[in-house]
This record gives C-alpha cells, structure tokens and sequence, in this order.
C-alpha cells in the first residue's frame, strides 16, 4: 500500500462516527524515550577502569579478541576497555520496571535504557535518585529503493577472473574487478549490516556466504529472515527481509554469471532492525542496540541503509538544524563505533536534491561516510540527497553506482531462490562503497578507520574539487587500495602435483618491489621457518608488479604447515599475513586453500 494512501486509511479509522471537532488528547498517548543513568551502581562515569580488577573483567567480558584488536588501532592499550563496556546496572533496570515500566532495549553505551510510557509518567521517573535525564526518541526508516525488470543484452566484457553477470557495471565503474583479479576479494575482513532482514539461506547468491552471527532486535530472535505465525506472532509483513537481502547481495553476493559483489569473501554480522509493518520510533533503539553488539562482536565495517527523517504527530522529528553531526542519538552511536575502530557507513538518503539541504542522520556524521548515487554514466541520481549538514560540512562524502544495480531478490517476494532485479537508491550505492572499504581493510588490515576514510576521499575523481553533490566523487578501488601503499592477495593460489607444491601470489605497488625480497616462509611440523625465493612469472608493470610464485618440495594437504608471506617495496615492507609469524597460512583440507590462523 502506498504511503498516502496508508494515512488516509488510518485517520478513516481514528475520526470515523466521532465529532469533526474531536481531536486526539495527547495525555492518551504513549511516547519513546530514553532514560538515562547516572552511573552503573559502583561504577562511576570517571572511574579508571585498570586491567585486571572487578570492573575491567564485567566489561572486557563481552569483547572478543577481534573486536580488542581492531581497538587497538585507534585505542592505547589502557583505553581499549572502559566504563563505556560495562553493562547498565541491573538494579536500575528492575527500579524502572517496579513502575510498571517496561524497557524494550537497553544500550550499555548511552547508559540508558528506552521505553514508551506516558508523559504523565515522566515525573514518576524523574524522581527515581538513578536517573540522570529523559530524552524523546526519534524514528528510524529504511532508504526508499525501486525495483524494475528490464531486458538488455549482455555486456561484452574485458577478461577478469570472475563472471560478474549483470553486475559487472556496478563493480566495474569503480574498478574493483582488477583487485578480485589480483586476489583482494575481502577476505579476512567482518563486515556488520543493519536492515530490514536478511533471507541469505534461501538465495543462490548468499547461502554460500559466511554468517557468523544473526539477530531479530525486534522479536529478538535468532533469525532475521520474513517469519510467519505459528514461529512469529505476530507475523512479519510481505515486504519484511526484501530490502536487507538486496543490500547484501549488493555487498557481498557471489554466484558467477549472475551476482558478484566487491567484497564476497568477507564474514557477515547480521541484524534485523527496522520493522517494515510501521514508521515508528523503537527502531532507533535497534539500531543502537546491534550497532553495540557488532562492535563488541569484532566487525571491521558497518553498512547501513536506514535513515532518520522528520515524521507525522504525535511523534517528534528531526529538523534540518538537527542534522550538525551530534544532536540525533544514532550519530552518536556511530561516533562510538567509530571511535572504537568500526568504518561505519550510511546510505546518503533519496530526499532529492533540495534547499534547505535534504541531509537526514546519520549521513550528517562526522564518523559516517555518507554514499550518495550516481547512474552508471557517473551522473548524479536525481534522488540521491544533498548538504552540506547544518553546520557547515560537506555531504556526501562519497559516490557509487545507485541506479539499476543488480540485486537479489529475497524468495520472500519471487518464490525463487534464484531471483534477480534491478535496484535505485543510495540504499545500494552504500553496501558497494562498504564493500570497497572491506577490500581497502583486506590489503590494510593496520588502517584505522580515519585512513580509510582517507583513501577513499584522495581517490576519488572529484578530490580536487569536492561539493555537496558528489562530495569527493565517484569511488575508484583500485587506488583507494594503493593509497597507503603495497598490497598482497591474502588469498594465495595452490596448486598440487607429483608431491610438490606450488604457491602464488600478487604482489602489486606503484613503487619499485624488491623481487629478491619476495619470499615464502614455511614450518612444517611446528620446526624453524624456511623459505624460498619467488619468482615473477607474470610481470604487470615497470615496477615489478605482479604474480609471484614458488614451488616446496611437498605437499601441502599431506603435511603439517605453516605459511606466510614477505615483499619490499624499497619503501615498506609487508607480509601476509599482516602481523606474521604471529599470524600464519594452514592448509584447509575442506575449502582445498590457505586460510588465516
């Protein structure tokens, strides 16, 4: 149903036999809110949170060892835990729940929880000695996308690796193919997505891919697929995991000659948060709430399609004025995420370009990349949304192809697991500039997400010259990858016969490499490293760029291994992978390939 036609329908049902003088008493209504904290019981706002005591394990406790190490990057070792991690004081909880309160999600970071109770209920709240302040809660809606079946003739495309199908325009505008060809495909990289739900079982483009995590924040559940009664009450609606299913597939679908996305081989943190069935504030608070726990779960990217906007009574709004990159509570949940090392990333908004700027939240963030749209001739979507933000900043920061991208369609709507559109919106533009950063952080894994930001910016084609429209410009991969120097495929060829060995892999600078310097380390049985010499079989350029490669006198399935690899630029050295020895190729006897360990 369409948007218009739904509030008619709905303001039907309110005023019918009622007196046209009538009018809803807003005392009736229930509102969202914050309720924040002040403090988590004995442990205080300024506390030093010191390694090894009571507190540092409470909250180290819900981190994982990724998520500690990607903190680490921006973090000194004595910062990486802090109040911020320690979970709100149960006590708190349960004061509020005494009044008859019930919280539908809470966010150690805020130190809040959130609710929806009657004004009147506010003063009852305010008094409790805990409560630090009570904030409205605004509205979260998913990026309007369009969808079309349209009839072309194939492309004819220049020899890569993959079979990118109709997806090929999508990726090769901003040059990610030579980096797949060149064995940067994300690997190694999580990537976290926030959307309407995710159908990734049951597409030939997904299923494959690696999920590591999935969750319902609104029926807080373990899947985030369309679900029906008896398994939902009540059930979601038709349209419930269209849009998640889409944007992934749009970041890291792969099934050749139909679907590749930028970064295919990257590892998935999923969360279902905005409910399709209503425009109402709670969304706000799912989003914080997986936006939390993806941080703590490891994830190196965010990519999210949803947007805040103003919207009808009896609920508040954001205005343009709001839109300074610190006012709305989901900027401040990305600054968070950032400020722990996540590149988080958000659809820039199909508002049109307009004045006053049509800039919605997150977009307006500081610590966002904000991806606007172009078509595939690198012409600026009429929808795609336009700054700057209220205080003067430029928005977008960045563009990428939003206008009939190829996407998978959820068998929710096609019946079919093998289901393919053509999809507009910067809902679409963001997921392929997020799996850029994957690829970027792939052949980086020591880039913060400042220098990221960074690469992306420096390369894009309109860096001399940026604007409200475009912002920096239309992304370029490739040199975005190369803009804090050499690169290595993580992803290393095997090849296996008559008891040898054979590894290769690219080595690619816009430097002169040392090929003397390239080099693969062995251990084998847990002994001293070896190594040998690689040689260029497949020289790429004047710098010595290429495809290196070297036999072991073994093989590699049949024999307890270690591997790692090192190359030289004459200006950095660098090894993959990044961190080795510490860090190490084995031998994978189901995947038939090197993996990290």
């Amino acid at each position: 149903m369409h948007r218009f036609a739904f509030v008619i329908f709905l303001f039907t049902l309110l005023f019918v036999n009622q007196p046209f003088s009538q009018t809803i008493n807003p005392e009736t209504i229930e509102y969202r809110y914050w309720i924040y904290f002040k403090d988590k019981g004995k442990y205080k706002p300024n506390d030093a949170i010191e390694k090894g005591s009571e507190a540092y394990q409470l909250a180290v406790s819900g981190l994982t060892e990724k998520a500690l190490w990607r903190r680490s990057k921006v973090l000194s070792e004595d910062k990486l835990v802090s109040y911020l991690d320690i979970p709100v004081n149960e006590e708190y909880i349960s004061g509020i729940k005494k009044l008859g309160v019930i919280p539908n999600s809470i966010s150690k970071w805020l130190n809040a929880v959130a609710v929806k109770v009657l004004k009147s209920k506010l003063d009852e709240i305010k008094k409790l000695p805990f409560v630090d302040k009570i904030e409205g809660v605004h509205y979260l809606e998913n990026v309007r996308f369009t969808s079309s079946k349209k009839t072309y003739e194939l492309p004819v495309i220049q020899k890569n690796k993959y079979d990118y199908g109709w997806s090929y325009w999508q990726n090769q505008q901003i040059n990610v193919p030579v980096l797949h060809n060149y064995g940067i495909t994300g690997y190694g990289t999580t990537v976290g997505m926030c959307d309407n739900g995710f159908n990734w079982r049951n597409h030939q483009s997904l299923r494959t891919r690696k999920v590591l995590g999935e969750y319902d924040w609104i029926y807080k559940d373990d899947s985030t697929l369309n679900q029906k009664s008896p398994y939902q009450i009540p059930s979601d609606v038709y349209s419930q995991d269209d849009h998640g299913t889409a944007t992934m597939s749009t970041l890291g679908g792969y099934y050749p000659g139909q679907l590749i996305g930028p970064a295919f081989d990257v590892e998935f943190y999923l969360s279902k948060t905005e409910q399709d069935i209503t425009e109402t504030p709670i969304e706000e608070d799912y989003w914080l709430e997986a936006v939390e726990l993806m941080e703590a779960k490891g994830v190196d990217v965010i990519s999210s399609s949803l947007i805040y906007k103003p919207f009808d009574p009896p609920n508040n709004g954001y205005s343009y004025k709001d839109m300074d990159g610190k006012t709305t509570v989901i900027v401040r949940a990305a600054t968070f995420a950032k400020n722990f090392g996540v590149v988080v990333l958000n659809s820039m908004g199909n508002e049109y370009q307009t004045d006053p700027p049509s800039i919605v939240s997150p977009p307006d963030g500081v610590s966002v990349i904000a991806v606007g749209a172009v078509d595939s001739a690198g012409v600026i979507a009429t929808f795609s949304s336009n700054g700057p933000t209220s205080d003067g900043r430029m928005k977008p920061d960045v563009v990428a192809m939003g206008v009939d991208d190829y996407t998978a369609v959820s068998m929710t709507d096609s019946q079919d697991d093998s289901g393919y559109t053509f999809s507009s919106g910067t809902s679409f533009s963001c997921p392929i500039t997020a799996g850029v950063c994957a690829l970027i952080l792939s052949a980086h894994p020591e880039l913060t997400p400042d220098q990221v930001t960074e690469a992306l910016k420096m390369t894009a084609d309109k860096k001399d010259n940026p604007n409200n429209i475009y912002g920096w410009g239309l992304v370029n991969a490739y040199e975005a990858a190369l803009y804090f120097g050499m690169i290595m495929s993580n992803k290393p060829e095997v090849k296996e016969a008559n008891g040898k060995t054979t590894l290769s892999l690219y080595v690619i600078s816009k430097n002169s490499v040392d090929e003397f310097s390239v080099k693969v380390f062995y251990s084998v049985e847990g002994g001293e490293f070896e190594n040998a010499a690689m040689e260029n079989i497949e020289k790429i350029n004047e710098t010595n760029s290429g495809k290196y490669s070297a036999e072991l006198p073994f093989e590699i399935s049949n024999t307890a291994v270690r591997i790692y690899f090192s190359a030289s630029d004459f200006k950095t050295n660098r090894t993959v992978p990044y961190k080795a020895p510490d860090k190490f190729f084995y031998y994978n006897q189901q995947t038939k390939s090197l993996e990290i360990f």
